[in-house]
């Protein structure tokens, strides 16, 4: 029973996500004076801008989501309350450049801090080659947004020590993508000949003890005015 419920909610975050690389037409409207949100563009041959896209977009359109009020929290227990304040990210091409050196090299291990400084990383392993890039990056960001609903967060959001210390049934994935001021993100996919490897690295990096993943309150209401987009992020 539990593989089937872990098998229909990581479906149900592929449907969600199928449209995620398409730009949302209220962020661009919402507020015409705005400048242009600018559009991934690295150096590295090793991903094309449309894969940039696909990671931007699926990242802020799960964190718009969660700042509406409109995430399973887990299996049961209902909804994740909206956030006052949920930061858009933008792409970080020296993020990229770590998460390439990381991905490239197909060795799983987590890399220790020193060697991605200013940033925390999540990582992914699909087990398979019979699929595109697109679809190992989808699977990848679902997996790890699927950590909420599978396994659950406490309703205020507060990040103690204890959540480093639910062994496989953690979270810490999910908050990194969720994190309120994780607002740079840069990532890259590597077929490593038997399996594809994904990795994002987050700036400044969330997944600080005794903080908050996001405050819990009306939407919007911590964002300045006029900055609060058609997905409920905040722009900066």
């Amino acid at each position: 029973m539990a593989t089937l419920v872990t098998s229909v909610i990581f479906l149900a975050l592929l449907v969600n996500i199928l449209n995620a690389a398409a730009p949302t037409g209220n962020a661009t409207t919402a507020a015409p004076t705005r400048k242009p949100w600018p559009k991934p563009n690295c150096g590295n041959p090793n991903l094309s801008n449309g894969l940039r896209n696909l990671f931007l977009n699926m990242h802020n359109r799960f964190r718009g989501n969660l700042a509406r009020g409109q995430t399973e929290r887990s299996a049961g227990w209902g909804i994740a309350p909206p956030a006052t304040l949920m930061y858009r990210m933008k792409y970080d091409c020296n993020a990229e450049s770590y998460a390439q050196q990381h991905a490239g090299s197909c060795n799983t291990r987590p890399l220790p801090p020193y060697a991605m400084p200013g940033y925390k990383e999540n990582q992914h392993v699909l087990r398979t080659v019979q699929t595109t890039p697109a679809g190992a990056i989808q699977n990848a960001l679902a997996t790890w947004w699927s950590q909420l609903a599978r396994f659950g967060m406490r309703s205020n959001m507060l990040f103690f020590p204890s959540e480093a210390r639910r062994g496989a049934r953690n979270v810490l994935s999910w908050s990194k993508m969720a994190w309120w001021n994780n607002m740079r993100v840069g990532c890259s996919v590597q077929n490593c000949g038997t399996f594809y490897f994904t990795v994002c690295m987050y700036q400044p990096g969330g997944n600080y003890f005794n903080q908050h993943v996001y405050q819990v309150g009306a939407v919007c209401s911590g964002c300045p005015r006029g900055q609060c987009d058609g997905e409920a992020l905040c722009r900066w």
